[in-house]
């Protein structure tokens, strides 16, 4: 006989001490159960796909890369996405530094997108590599771009 009870979600037999089970009735619960986590698996609108996954957690991309003072240097980050914007520091400077005895402005951070940029950086057409700009004479007026300083550490944070 079956059982007695089933279970609020899967009518799963859900026997008492009086019950008698039988095999049928465990190959049907085991149907049902497999049944049910088949459509859970397979549904599409409720679960996301390996590429989605990937995708989303795969949202942003950090390194470090050391001045080398030269004036340009193209940086080819081992980030697995197209770069959309990102954000250059230096680990071992202020943003910025302001000479008032010389009216002069050092600036160590920019940022980046395909968009917009400050100056100092540029974003390659393909969106998988930045170049830096080191300047030895004012970028503008009285400031002055050093992204890439020799000796000096810089950070990067990229994002997709």
């Amino acid at each position: 006989m079956s059982s007695t009870n089933k279970t609020q979600n899967l009518k799963l037999n859900n026997w008492i001490a009086s019950d008698k089970p039988k095999r049928e009735d465990f190959n049907m619960d085991n149907q049902i159960i497999d049944a049910a986590l088949t459509e859970h698996k397979n549904d599409v609108v409720s679960h996301i796909n390996q590429e989605e996954r990937e995708r989303w957690n795969d949202y942003m991309f950090s390194a470090t890369y050391f001045g080398n003072g030269s004036y340009s240097r193209t940086i080819t980050p081992a980030c697995t996405f197209p770069i959309r914007a990102g954000f250059i520091f230096s680990s071992n400077r202020p943003l910025s530094v302001i000479k008032f005895s010389a009216n002069q402005k050092y600036n160590y951070a920019a940022f980046f997108s395909p968009m917009v940029t400050t100056l100092g950086v540029k974003l390659s057409n393909d969106a998988k590599s930045f170049t830096v700009t080191q300047n030895s004479t004012a970028a503008t007026e009285n400031e002055y771009m050093n992204l890439n300083e020799s000796g000096v550490a810089y950070q990067y944070v990229l994002f997709r």
